[in-house]
């Protein structure tokens, strides 16, 4: 999150980070964030199209692809993501991200894997939500010690001064601008993200389907398009298993505000 001049002025951005290893291939990792704005949406599109390969992160049914424009699946999860959407004035990603095109590879988990994993580990949607909650406060109390943590955007003062503000649509989502950028390097140490079937077992299934992609000759630029709290993760694997070293960094802008 980058503050602005005014107040209630900013944006949230997001990465996307590039590899090289020495068999000669460029690896980005694009980390996504599932509401947004269009035109973000729009240019990681035409970003896409210059990628041999796009492995992609969604729990569903491998040929079971979202149309662009069109409802989003109806679950629990994105009925929230498509509320705060509306409430935020921004897109939601299923809504705009064109997954029917060819260069696209499912690299995620099944409903029916999901829930396998999840009943082997005694784990419900709730118990595991609450585990990623209770993680992230954890590794929020370690980052405070250390003097790294920076307070939360959502306190007493800031949301009554956000009551008050001549555009409380523009001064909510500030909050969660800055909240989310706030956030969105807590859940990095390896023990809590392999704790959590929504972080490390996913990351796992990506990491197959790489593997996989590897290993055809016609693909030397390729992307692996997830939720930025899985990157740390992914960034591990592919720079220590794989032997990835970084070559680049950009930044795109998620939302602007106003």
């Amino acid at each position: 999150f980058v503050a602005g001049d005014q107040q209630w002025q900013g944006k949230l951005q997001t990465a996307i980070v590039s590899y090289a290893d020495d068999a000669g291939h460029q690896l980005d990792l694009v980390a996504a964030i599932h509401i947004a704005e269009p035109d973000y949406y729009q240019t990681l599109n035409e970003y896409f199209q210059s990628q041999d390969a796009v492995l992609y992160e969604l729990v569903a049914e491998p040929d079971n692809r979202p149309t662009p424009g069109t409802t989003a699946p109806d679950s629990p999860l994105s009925f929230i993501q498509r509320t705060l959407a509306g409430f935020l004035d921004v897109s939601f990603q299923l809504q705009h991200i064109n997954y029917l095109s060819d260069n696209f590879i499912h690299a995620d988990l099944s409903p029916t894997e999901l829930d396998a994993i999840m009943t082997a580990k005694n784990e419900t949607f709730f118990s595991m939500f609450l585990s990623l909650a209770m993680t992230e406060m954890a590794s929020e109390q370690v980052a405070r010690t250390a003097g790294e943590s920076s307070p939360s955007a959502f306190t007493y003062l800031s949301l009554m001064n956000a009551m008050a503000a001549d555009d409380r649509g523009q001064a909510f989502k500030y909050l969660f601008a800055s909240e989310l950028g706030r956030t969105d390097s807590l859940l990095s140490q390896p023990e809590m993200e392999q704790s959590l079937t929504i972080l490390g077992d996913r990351n796992q299934a990506a990491l197959r389907v790489l593997d996989q992609t590897l290993q055809r000759s016609a693909v030397k630029r390729l992307s692996i398009f997830y939720g930025a709290a899985h990157m740390p993760g992914l960034e591990r694997d592919i720079m220590g298993r794989l032997g990835f070293r970084r070559t680049g960094q950009i930044w795109l802008d998620a939302w602007q505000i106003p």
